[in-house]
């Protein structure tokens, strides 16, 4: 059975990191590059770290949405987490891998009726097996399939197959078919659960795009298809083959196929996942070459130059957009080979512009551009600036010009900055992350001087990954030197290690620790690589999540050094808090009981060392905090009454008791409408107890 301790262990966690560096997906990647980068200078007592944290009872980050366009004007989206989120993410589905390839009936269809996403070896440093081979394969089963008489095809796929995983269905796979205990299947779904919220409101489903964990995680869910398959196939003749949500079905008469579709149709609504109709299609195969997508196929003869290959692709590129659907897949291999002049530009304008999901080539093509941007790719980029649609687009554009912009180019785009950022704080409508970076950038790169005030304020409102984003660009841009001090430093001691480490890096590259804030200020994970690179002498962190634990239930910062005031009752308290913190939004009763027994364990250790506090014997609460004693309450008034009123609450709770002592009347559950009051009392025995330590 797979537990915690196995998610934890050192070794995934460093093989989780190391997944996440040899993803070959770059569109992902190229969101935190620097990221990884700076995290692995200190990889060792980062992850050690991280494995604390999460045997203490780890809590993400709240996740950022991107929106990439599809070739049908609508988005697809991705959803950026914290480095730290990534690499336990990972680790999840580290475990889900070894429990896959451990199971025969899983691995004997790979490469024979499932392609996509297939699990490397259990220790390998890449974690899927080469998309290529198996996309050949997959395309050679397809022909063989065909010359086997199966000429009746249908195409079956699944509309957001990633957002419509449900998560009950998802605990009770990872659960009664992989092995993963009751806790490691509950704390993988709290954490899906806390990635895939919108406005506040957890939605139950989905899993995040763009990470490539979730494709094996999807995977446990798609199996299902396999399994039922394979109880058909034992009455029915028929092959079936499935690429991630790719669904094919071949046989030598349409009825047949049609039959399966439809019972896959059945299968899909027990699942809880949604045909998309549009590309549902059953027909006889004529042409198998025009069925299959040759993606294996070579673009060129080896023979050819470098020039001529520049040649032949512009000459494809413009056959292919000239087709019905177009070969985008194609388009974008032979994008790679174009060399950048003015007619190149106008036919790269005139592909994106008809496939929007084409811009990640145009991108690359543009970043590769040897000299000054021309007129015509910034004025595109100037026209996607000014189209709330186009946000991701301008984004990615602007990301891949840099400083290629001439002086009036510069101008331009600084005054446009300013407008778009003056008239987001007054109507809110910048929501691709990327673009917002961006144009902040701009501004410091072209014009520091009126990187004011406004300017920093829109910094500090914006998402982690933006600011991020933001001190990465300075650095990269040689302009950091502009930003104020004091905004750079409140970023150092953040609890999202990518913001924390962005700052770090300021500080490696520059090697200036004059305005390096006292290392209690520093966050573990840039400490942990400013010792690393030498810059500081030894790390004087805690370890402890308390403060950020009661920083999540009470909204109030605290800087208690929990480890120095509790000792060795520190990781029972932790663990306590943590799992209370779970109860909070759920059953406040059992969080009412479970914070009696924290209240009980600091005031026995709080009494040890202030003896004017009075007596006090551990689990013996109700006879020390009562209303009688006027001595603890003397010196801690708020902090008593915490105590007092929590232990009253549990007394009548039904967790507790049958029955109130004192009136002999039915206990029952702690109503919801004590909440404020609950988290009053905490915040308020809490900022006292803060001032009395």
């Amino acid at each position: 059975m797979y537990t915690i301790v196995n998610v934890a262990k050192q070794s995934n966690l460093a093989l989780a990191y190391n997944r996440l560096l040899t993803n070959p997906e770059s569109t992902y990647k190229n969101f935190f590059r620097e990221t990884y980068t700076i995290y692995g200078m200190a990889r060792e007592k980062n992850i050690t770290l991280l494995r604390k944290k999460i045997n203490a009872g780890y809590l993400p980050t709240q996740s950022i949405r991107v929106f990439m366009p599809k070739s049908n004007g609508l988005s697809r989206m991705y959803t950026l987490l914290s480095i730290e989120d990534q690499i336990v993410y990972q680790a999840y589905a580290n475990i889900l891998a070894k429990a896959l390839i451990s199971q025969n009936r899983i691995t004997k269809r790979y490469k024979k009726s499932v392609f996509g996403n297939l699990c490397a070896q259990v220790d390998s440093d890449f974690f899927y097996q080469r998309w290529q081979d198996s996309y050949k394969a997959y395309t050679k089963a397809i022909i063989h399939a065909f010359q086997k008489g199966n000429n009746f095809i249908a195409s079956f796929d699944l509309t957001a197959c990633y957002d419509s995983i449900n998560h009950h269905l998802l605990w009770s796979i990872l659960k009664d078919k992989f092995g993963f205990s009751e806790n490691c299947a509950t704390s993988l779904i709290r954490l899906l659960e806390k990635w895939e919220t919108s406005d506040g409101h957890e939605l139950g489903t989905g899993i995040p795009q763009g990470p490539q964990a979730s494709g094996l995680i999807a995977e446990a869910v798609l199996q299902e298809y396999d399994s039922y398959i394979e109880t058909l196939q034992k009455t029915m003749h028929f092959v079936y083959y499935r690429y991630v949500d790719d669904i094919r079905i071949l046989a030598s008469d349409e009825n047949t196929v049609k039959w399966v579709l439809f019972l896959l149709d059945k299968k899909s609504k027990e699942l809880g996942l949604f045909p998309q109709s549009s590309k549902i299609t059953t027909h006889e195969i004529t042409d198998i070459d025009k069925e299959i997508k040759r993606i294996s196929k070579p673009l060129f003869d080896d023979e050819f130059d470098n020039e001529k290959k520049s040649q032949i692709a512009v000459g494809a590129i413009k056959q292919l957009l000239k087709e019905d659907p177009a070969d985008l897949t194609s388009i974008r291999r032979y994008f790679q080979w174009v060399i950048q002049n003015s007619k190149t530009n106008k036919l790269a304008i005139a592909a994106v512009k008809k496939y929007p999901n084409l811009i990640h080539s145009f991108a690359y093509y543009v970043q590769r551009y040897p000299r000054i941007i021309p007129p015509s790719i910034s004025n595109f980029t100037y026209q996607c600036c000014l189209d709330k649609t186009q946000q991701f687009a301008a984004g990615i554009l602007l990301e891949s010009i840099g400083r290629k912009f001439n002086n009036t180019d510069a101008c331009r785009f600084s005054e446009l900055a300013k407008t778009l950022l003056n008239t987001d704080k007054k109507t809110r409508f910048i929501i691709d992350s990327r673009f917002k970076a961006q144009l902040l950038s701009c501004v410091l790169r072209y014009d520091s001087a009126h990187f004011g005030k406004r300017c920093v304020t829109y910094v500090k409102n914006s998402n982690w990954w933006v600011r991020s984003s933001f001190i990465h660009l300075a650095i990269k841009d040689a302009c950091i030197g502009n930003l104020n001090k004091d905004l750079i430093n409140s970023f150092i001691n953040s609890d999202i290690p990518d913001l924390s480490l962005a700052v770090a890096n300021h500080y490696l590259l520059s090697g200036d620790v004059h305005f390096l804030p006292q290392l209690s200020d520093v966050a573990p994970v840039a400490q942990n690589v400013l010792k690393e690179s030498g810059l500081i002498l030894r790390s004087r962190y805690t370890n402890s999540q308390i403060n950020k634990y009661l920083y999540i239930l009470v909204q109030t910062p605290y800087k208690i050094a929990w480890k120095k005031k509790l000792g060795k009752e520190h990781n029972q308290i932790e663990r306590t808090l943590f799992t209370a913190l779970g109860y909070w939004k759920t059953d406040l009763t059992a969080f009412v009981n479970l914070w009696d027994t924290l209240d009980d364990r600091i005031c026995s250790i709080l009494t040890i060392s202030h003896p004017e506090l009075g007596g006090y014997q551990l689990g013996k609460i109700g006879s020390s905090i009562n209303r009688d004693n006027k001595t603890f309450s003397s010196h801690l008034p708020k902090f008593f009454k915490l105590c007092l009123e929590i232990h009253e609450m549990r007394l009548s709770s039904h967790l507790s008791h049958s029955e109130i002592k004192a009136t002999h009347t039915y206990t029952g559950p702690i109503q919801q409408n004590k909440r404020r009051a609950i988290q009053r009392l905490i915040r308020e025995g809490f900022d006292e107890l803060a001032m009395f330590w």
